[in-house]
């Protein structure tokens, strides 16, 4: 499954293709996954492996795992396909801001336009996330547009990241953003594009002139400031940190601990600590969206029906959840 992103502005990151050739000096995930690679040349004679030696890419039929260890980055930031990782934004059900391929760039022109399409069909059968795109090449956007394979679809967005002066990708129909990360100097003279959304980040050198100067000429268009030491020390006041409509997600609620509960009540079981129950009237029904869910402890009490003339009888053992 996908874990839950650090990255402020999504929600999970989903790497179906990962690997890129750009030689970034500020890309955290060349450096992530060239650590976490290992020998690449014993990965490589493993017949779960397959080589394209024409095109240099690599694809990965099933997860790698030597020695009884999982190995995360077997192929380390060379361009590869992970099939068995298209099914992962299925079995997400809560709807989730998703960055595809942080650890790559889907559209590179050294990446395939078949595996940009089996992703873009993955996330088809999952529509009710927003899946947001980011890449350094938008003109493979446009390419794409033409050939009338790039989807219009309400959850899709297409990012496009400078890092000095360039073309970025905008079209009637479609949902695109811009992250200017890092931001230089050409930040405060670049004319801002007609897109929905801007991030802005910090790496290196950053002076509060240039983030000023997107502020003042933005129009309305939300921004989000990408959380760092040096943003905020520059920026020196609370970050600004706006959605879009559309990318909005309310906060979670705080779940109550059992102990504070007056439905709930323990019995002490020697050294296996609390066993915990709670008549909450919609734990007892498993009501996963209840505004009475709570986090039990080692051990629970839950039946999924409720008797009120012989409640003894339904209880029934969990586990912690």
């Amino acid at each position: 499954m996908m874990k839950k992103s650090n990255i402020e502005w999504c929600d999970f990151t989903w790497d179906p293709v990962t690997g890129c050739r750009n030689d970034c000096s500020f890309c955290e995930s060349r450096k992530r996954l060239s650590h976490f690679k290992g020998d690449i040349r014993f990965h490589l004679s493993d017949e779960r492996i397959h080589i394209d030696e024409e095109r240099s890419l690599y694809v990965i039929t099933t997860p790698l795992a030597k020695n009884g260890s999982s190995v995360p980055a077997p192929t380390g930031f060379y361009p590869t396909l992970h099939p068995y990782r298209l099914q992962q934004v299925i079995q997400k059900i809560k709807p989730a801001n998703i960055w595809v391929c942080h650890s790559g760039d889907l559209f590179g022109e050294w990446i395939p336009t078949e595996w940009i399409l089996q992703v873009f069909e993955a996330a088809k059968q999952a529509p009710w996330h927003n899946y947001m795109f980011l890449t350094m090449n938008p003109n493979r956007y446009e390419e794409l547009l033409e050939t009338g394979v790039l989807m219009p679809t309400d959850n899709f967005w297409y990012g496009t990241r400078l890092t000095e002066r360039g073309n970025v990708f905008t079209a009637d129909g479609y949902h695109t953003f811009l992250c200017i990360e890092p931001m230089r100097l050409f930040a405060e003279r670049m004319e801002i594009p007609n897109v929905e959304w801007i991030l802005l980040g910090g790496y290196g050198k950053l002076k509060r002139s240039w983030i000023e100067s997107v502020m003042e000429r933005k129009g309305n268009i939300p921004v989000f400031m990408i959380g760092s030491k040096l943003f905020k020390d520059v920026w020196r006041a609370p970050l600004i940190q706006e959605y879009p409509p559309l990318l909005y997600r309310p906060a979670e609620k705080t779940l109550p601990h059992c102990s504070e509960c007056k439905y709930c009540y323990s019995v002490r079981q020697g050294k296996r600590g609390l066993w915990r129950a709670c008549r909450h009237y919609k734990i007892v029904r498993q009501d996963k969206d209840s505004g009475g869910r709570h986090i039990l402890g080692r051990y629970a009490a839950v039946s999924p029906q409720w008797c009120p003339k012989r409640p003894e009888t339904n209880w029934r053992f969990t586990k912690r959840v």
